[in-house]
């Protein structure tokens, strides 16, 4: 095998995508502890999943509703952490049938997420996966944060430069995955999940697979 070190996403890679519940329920309860109790659509969404510029949200909560769109921000964080435990405890959100894959291969191994730290540590905790890997990362549970989302490779970086590795592979099923990896200048494989069956990249991948298995052996006769 030609790599030193693979990297994986964990959502849609090694466990299933978060039920859409999650984000509703926190951005819901996160808005009625600080009094907006009947969101208009841009606010919703705009604590829900950021969809909006994030100075452009501080300044209309602020305005409209003399609230703290950071703190607002990070409580919805933990919302989002806790109840995405309480999927994985409902069987909701689970791993996938392959994800033993991962931690089969002979070189050391990571993971790096869009989702929060604790989450991460929390759902691959659930499934005895944590001391699988060398290191983790996620986002933390601030604001800030926003703008190291993937495709911005700052994370992947950081866990590569971890690893010690010189040349490393980076497994997605968004994309933003393998536009991080090409930001990050390595190599990506892509899981063409159900739900992404018909993605497109600016940047194709090094490897298009529908499962980590595949990955697995495709790496293995590289």
């Amino acid at each position: 095998m030609e790599y030193d070190a693979v990297v994986f996403d964990m959502d849609g890679v090694l466990v299933e995508r978060t039920p859409s519940w999650v984000f509703d329920e926190a951005a819901t309860e996160a808005l009625a502890a600080v009094g907006v109790d009947d969101p208009t659509d841009y606010e919703f969404h705009a604590v829900r999943t950021l969809n909006a510029d994030p100075e452009a949200a501080t300044e209309h909560f602020e305005a409209e509703h003399g609230v703290d769109f950071p703190a607002l921000w990070s409580r919805r964080d933990e919302l989002v952490t806790d109840k995405q435990a309480t999927a994985v405890a409902r069987d909701e959100k689970t791993t996938y049938e392959h994800a033993a894959a991962a931690t089969e291969l002979p070189v050391p191994t990571a993971v790096v997420s869009n989702n929060l730290q604790r989450a991460v540590e929390t759902v691959l905790g659930a499934f005895d996966l944590v001391d699988r890997f060398e290191t983790l990362h996620g986002l933390a549970p601030d604001l800030s944060e926003h703008d190291k989302r993937k495709p911005n490779p700052v994370y992947l970086e950081q866990a590569v430069e971890e690893l010690g590795a010189d040349d490393a592979v980076y497994v997605g099923d968004r994309p933003s995955d393998v536009a991080a990896a090409h930001n990050a200048g390595i190599d990506s494989a892509f899981v063409r999940r159900s739900f992404a069956a018909d993605a497109t990249f600016d940047d194709e991948p090094t490897y298009d697979v529908d499962s980590l298995a595949a990955f697995r052996d495709a790496i293995r006769g590289s």
